[in-house]
């Protein structure tokens, strides 16, 4: 399985993430946190691994991690 790591203090909460990934509504949520927006991680099992989010993720805060 494919972990994914969001960076709290990078992400500005666009939303670009769950907007690009094929299956972003389903692994990737906005979240309010210390009262900013940012994304978190909902279900990582659907993440197909294809890096579309860490590509178009222009503050560079998703990292994904297949674990070879």
């Amino acid at each position: 399985m494919i972990d994914i790591y969001i960076n709290a203090e990078k992400c500005t909460g666009c939303g670009e993430c769950i907007r690009v990934c094929p299956k972003g509504p389903r692994i990737y949520r906005l979240v309010e946190k210390n009262g900013r927006i940012v994304a978190q991680v909902a279900d990582r099992s659907f993440c197909i691994g294809c890096t579309t989010c860490v590509v178009h993720c222009k503050p560079k805060a998703i990292r994904l991690d297949r674990g070879w």
